[in-house]
């Protein structure tokens, strides 16, 4: 899910669109410092969100996948990271409707 807002965020947002033409009009032309400023700024903006929705939504998955699969931490780490949403889903179905026994204490 946070490869997928990510994505859509990068390809539905205007400002970085416009921010990869004026950096060609910016290397051709030579523009003004207050457009580069504007750009950097459009770009941190980006950059910012898409780090706050990786720690909100991915972190807390990779530390359950750590924590319960003590057997192979990298690859359930790795899948969590990439489908957060997935991997809680599973987990809470597992934990707490399905209710196996000694699965995953935390």
């Amino acid at each position: 899910m946070v490869v997928l807002s990510t994505s859509l965020l990068l390809l539905n947002n205007n400002a970085v669109v416009n921010n990869l033409n004026n950096i060609n009009n910016t290397l051709n032309n030579k523009l003004n410092n207050n457009l580069n400023t504007k750009i950097v700024s459009n770009n941190v903006f980006i950059l910012f969100y898409i780090s706050l929705l990786l720690i909100v939504t991915a972190f807390p998955a990779v530390m359950v996948a750590i924590n319960c699969n003590p057997d192979n931490k990298f690859l359930y780490g790795i899948f969590a990271l990439f489908f957060s949403d997935l991997y809680l889903l599973q987990w809470a179905v597992k934990k707490f409707i399905l209710k196996k026994e000694n699965y995953c204490k935390i």
